[in-house]
């Protein structure tokens, strides 16, 4: 994933107190240093370690592909808080969405980050973290647009002095996107469905000398922000903005590149990042066959044939069986070619599909029934998520009760208070208030709502059916009452 490099640096940013030298060693791009001190962090303080350095561990477990034990960790975190409400909901929310992320889960992980940048009390810190994720989250969906316009929130967002270092993060994010912008613009590359659809959609741009817009090539927008790029002084970010450099020089035919290129191979996988390796060397393919050189293109795939039979199907697969494609039609080899092409466009039509609901829901920012299940039971520990789809199912039930999910999934009611709170800052009612609150809302917002239709039914239609329980719940939810939802 091409924002490992941006997320250990924007982790450390989002947390206040933590040992200078942390952050210098993560800017400097020592991330296994930085990752044994975090460990020590455990070993020194045992129980008494701070929440936020223990979140920081787990961040540099993900960074290095550690997930197993970084999920594990991240819910240690969550049992160790002990902050208001909203502020263990807005963590919850922050450690699944970056999970989701590195796991490839991205409708789940763009639901998460959706709903933690809405959260009204989070700092800032935890805000343009959160905006990153979306930018990078978007751009892995081929949503160039939104991402482009989310990227300008994010860098809206930086403006506080106070959020200097972001500056460098949100400068070299510029260049990347830009740069992957014009690699896939290629003429080359015309058949890759999944990048085409995203970039149908999409106008490049820049200010122009009066303030407006001005329409400029891909290439013309990636020579633009390479320019600010190039004034980065963080090492770890300047290892990206290099390689975007060589990349950009080996799309154009200049093989004296390669050596760069193969520096930062090297680079990667001596700090054990397996993801960004794979991400990178993908890149490289393309940028060799934009130019013309599929032998290239071969070399730098070789090493993942070794890997990719195990790998699981979906979003990671994509860049892969296309670059494959490409490379053995460009070698001539068409009967290979067709083979990856056709399990390609099979996994690109499931991953729109399965996509699709969340962007809809993103594009709109209209109250959606799936993304924020989704974003609810990554959360929960796996038993939990069977009361949570329980919830959901009897939702409509006014005499639904906390003791009858408790007894559904065999645990004690306090285990699932506990469990609930822990996980989403919530109680088993709360959330029960907060699900039926945003079904009436959802069936307010539907165009087919009849006039003859009140709002009293359809609240009795999710099981309240009490007027001034109605009105108070929505009111503290939506900061609007159901009548003003329905004039819209």
């Amino acid at each position: 994933m091409f924002l490992t490099l941006y997320f250990p640096l924007a982790a450390s940013l989002s947390v206040k107190d933590q040992p200078d030298d942390f952050l210098n060693k993560v800017r400097d791009g020592n991330l296994h240093s930085a990752a044994a001190q975090a460990s020590r962090w455990l070993d020194i303080s045992g129980p008494a370690v701070s929440v936020e350095l223990l979140r920081l561990h787990a961040d540099m477990q993900m960074t290095l592909g550690i997930c197993d034990e970084a999920e594990e960790h991240y819910r240690r975190t969550q049992k160790a808080m002990r902050s208001p409400r909203h502020a263990i909901r807005a963590a919850s929310c922050r450690n699944a969405a970056w999970q989701a992320l590195f796991r490839h889960r991205l409708a789940m992980a763009l639901s998460c980050f959706s709903r933690l940048v809405d959260e009204p009390e989070i700092d800032a810190g935890q805000q343009v973290e959160a905006r990153l994720g979306i930018v990078g989250t978007l751009h892995q969906l081929g949503q160039l647009r939104h991402s482009s316009d989310a990227l300008d929130e994010l860098a809206a967002a930086t403006s506080d002095p106070s959020l200097g270092h972001w500056c460098e993060i949100v400068a070299t994010l510029r260049y990347d996107i830009a740069v992957q912008r014009e690699l896939r613009s290629a003429t080359q590359f015309s058949d890759h469905a999944y990048w085409r659809s995203g970039l149908g959609d999409h106008t490049v741009r820049s200010v122009g000398v009066a303030g407006g817009f001005v329409m400029k090539s891909a290439g013309d927008e990636a020579d633009l922000h390479e320019v600010v790029a190039l004034n980065v002084r963080a090492p770890l970010l300047r290892q990206r903005v290099e390689h975007l450099r060589h990349l950009r020089a080996i799309a154009r035919g200049e093989r004296a590149a390669l050596d760069g290129i193969t520096a930062h191979l090297n680079w990667a996988q001596h700090h054990g990042f397996g993801d960004y390796l794979r991400t990178t060397r993908l890149e490289v393919v393309l940028a060799a066959i934009a130019s013309e050189a599929p032998q290239l293109a071969e070399m730098m795939l070789e090493p993942l044939h070794r890997i990719e039979h195990s790998a699981s199907a979906g979003h990671r697969q994509i860049e892969y069986l296309y670059a494959v494609a490409k490379t053995h039609q460009e070698l001539g080899r068409n009967r290979e070619a067709m083979l990856y092409f056709s399990r390609y466009a099979l996994i690109v039509a499931q991953s729109l599909r399965d996509d699709s609901q969340a962007l809809v829901s993103y594009a709109g920012k209209a109250a959606r029934q799936a993304p924020q299940l989704d974003d609810v039971a990554a959360r929960l520990p796996a038993r939990y998520r069977r009361a949570y789809r329980y919830l959901q199912e009897n939702l409509s039930r006014r005499d639904l009760s906390v003791r009858e999910v408790a007894t559904e999934i065999d645990v004690t009611e306090r285990a699932l208070q506990s469990a609930f709170k822990n996980s989403l800052g919530l109680s088993p009612t709360e959330l029960i208030r907060q699900l039926r609150m945003e079904r009436i809302r959802a069936d307010l917002l539907d165009d087919s709502f009849s006039s003859d239709r009140t709002v009293l039914g359809a609240a009795k239609k999710w099981g309240v059916e009490s007027r001034s329980t109605l009105v108070s719940g929505y009111r503290e939810q939506f900061h609007e009452a159901p009548s003003d939802t329905l004039k819209r």
